[in-house]
Parts: structure tokens; sequence; C-alpha cells
């Protein structure tokens, strides 16, 4: 398989110098600069089209505590990623560190799901299509990064990633909930709308490891491909 490679500097990509002071700065505007661009998807490195964001999977495994869930969301189309603004970057070059805070003002999300336990003691089972609405959600990413040749290019590589994150408003429906049967459906997605800051604080771990792993996809499949001598420059 042929890997691509980014050959020269281009519009998109933002340059840095290692040793300049304002470096957490400039790595931020990096960052901002590219979104738009891998929204679209960016033909020079190999990225696809970002947004919508397809997720194959977001297991739900919970067994103690207020909320109690098995199951999964399936088959996610995300829209909303590509009006993410970079709050912050922070880069620890000698400890292979960086840090990302980020905002992204509305997310959608069109699911299937397949769940069964309890949300704060009301019972939930169902097994069909899921909407969600997510307002103002802002993630806090802890990566362990590291510089390996690929092909004699020195390149940035993620080798593990935290995901933290709050949100101000979510709104969920879940279809054929017990069944179909509308009366219960109604109740449950009336209290999960109700009481959702309480259900996503109860989640956030399994959530959080689920975004990790495509938070972190999305970072190598970019600058794998992007040698640092082109963005991250030695003075």
């Amino acid at each position: 398989m042929c890997v691509k490679k980014l050959k020269e500097v281009t519009v998109w990509l933002k340059q840095c110098r290692r040793k300049d002071p304002k470096l957490n700065e400039c790595i931020r505007d990096t960052f901002q600069n590219m979104f738009p661009w891998l929204a679209k998807g960016i033909p020079e490195i190999g990225t696809q089209q970002l947004e919508p964001m397809h997720i194959e999977k977001v297991a739900i495994t919970k067994g103690q505590g207020g909320v109690t869930l098995q199951g999964a969301f399936n088959n996610l189309i995300v829209h909303g990623p590509s009006n993410t603004t970079a709050l912050y970057t922070r880069m620890d070059l000698r400890r292979g560190k960086l840090d990302i805070g980020l905002f992204i003002p509305i997310i959608k999300v069109e699911a299937k799901y397949d769940l069964k336990g309890n949300i704060l003691l009301l019972p939930l089972v169902g097994i069909g299509d899921a909407k969600l609405y997510l307002k103002n959600v802002t993630t806090h990413v802890q990566t362990r990064i590291h510089f390996p040749k690929i092909k004699d290019e020195e390149v940035m590589v993620a080798s593990s990633m935290k995901v933290e994150f709050s949100l101000a408003i979510m709104r969920i429906h879940l279809s054929n909930l017990f069944n179909g049967n509308a009366v219960l459906g109604r109740t449950v997605n009336t209290f999960l709308n109700e009481n959702s800051k309480e259900v996503v604080n109860e989640l956030k771990e399994n959530i959080g490891e689920s975004l990790s792993g495509v938070f972190k996809k999305i970072m190598n499949d970019a600058f794998s491909h992007i040698p640092t001598k082109l963005w991250l420059i030695d003075d």
C-alpha cells in the first residue's frame, strides 16, 4: 500500500518553531487552521472527509452507580465537528505530551442503539434508532506523542489518548423502547432529557474511552503523513 506523505508546505498547514516561546499558541493555530480542511478531506495526505463523521461503535458497559447499562450505539453519523474551535494546546516535547482543549457549539448524532439496563432506577430496554443533540461541548484531550521516522521522514504519532468532556445541553430520542410501547417509551425519553446531565456524568468514562479511539485515529491519519520538518521546525 502506498502511504502518502506531504511534500511541501501548503495553505492548510501553519508552521511553528520548536523553540518559539509562544509554541503553544502556534500549535493551537495549526490545529485550528486544519479543521475546515479535514472536514472536506485532504487528498495530499489521504485523509477522508470528516464531516459528517462516521463512528462504528460507542460501547456502553456500566454495571454500578446511578446508571447501569449494557449495549452500544452503532453506525453513528455525527454532524458538527468541523465547527470545532481549538481553545488551547500545551506541547511538552521533552516529555512527549500534547494537551488540547476543543469547543464544539453543536453536535447532532444519528445512530442505531441496543441498550438494556437502568437509568437512575428507571428501566431502559430497546433496540432502534437514536437521535442526539449536544450543545456547547468542551473537550479536554491528553495525548502521549512520539516522533518516529517513517520512510526516513520524522512524523508525529499519538501513542495514547485520554478524553474528558462536558456539555451544556443534551437532547435525546430513542425509538422503539420496550418493543414499541409508546407510553413507556415516552416516559423514558422524557426522563432522559430531564436528567441528561446526570446521565452523561454517569457515562463519561465509557464515552471518553470511545472518543479517545476516534480522536487518536483522526490525529494519526493526518500527522503521520506530515513530516515534522514542514510544520514543527528546528531552529
